[in-house]
């Protein structure tokens, strides 16, 4: 068995009653449930080589920082995220100083793993948002 945290790690009843009030206050419908959450946190805990970055939004309001690690600085217990947004561009390697950066687009890819595991999705430019409650929330989205 792994020691990784999942998707419901560091929940409790503390924490299932404040879900509950603020998901019941706001009107919020789950899109999400933790068996889709792993899923997804165990593709990108599998992938060898590039990991995209993510960051996430609570349903408490606050959003996260951009991050990389999959590992253990996720937003658990999931059950908080109103969105997770997932960056899909890569830095390709530099070509030299004086040639603008270049990008690999894993698009295709990432969108196509999480309409598998069965997630309510959007991508705008550089980045996919997997919605945890409905209704969607576009707050600080790329513009369509």
């Amino acid at each position: 068995m792994s020691e990784l945290p999942r998707a419901d790690a560091r929940q409790n009843d503390t924490n299932r009653k404040k879900i509950k009030a603020v998901v019941s206050k706001q009107n919020l419908a789950s899109a999400a449930n933790n068996t889709k959450w792993n899923e997804l946190i165990d593709y990108f805990r599998q992938r060898s080589g590039w990991h995209p970055s993510y960051r996430s939004k609570s349903i408490t309001g606050h959003i996260s920082d951009w991050d990389v690690e999959w590992f253990y600085h996720l937003p658990f217990p999931f059950a908080y995220v109103e969105w997770f947004d997932i960056g899909l561009w890569q830095a390709a390697p530099s070509k030299g100083a004086l040639l603008p950066q270049t990008f690999i687009d894993h698009t295709e890819e990432i969108s196509g793993v999480v309409a598998q595991i069965g997630f309510e999705f959007e991508v705008r430019a550089d980045v996919l948002r997997i919605w945890g409650y409905l209704p969607k929330s576009y707050e600080d989205f790329p513009p369509a």
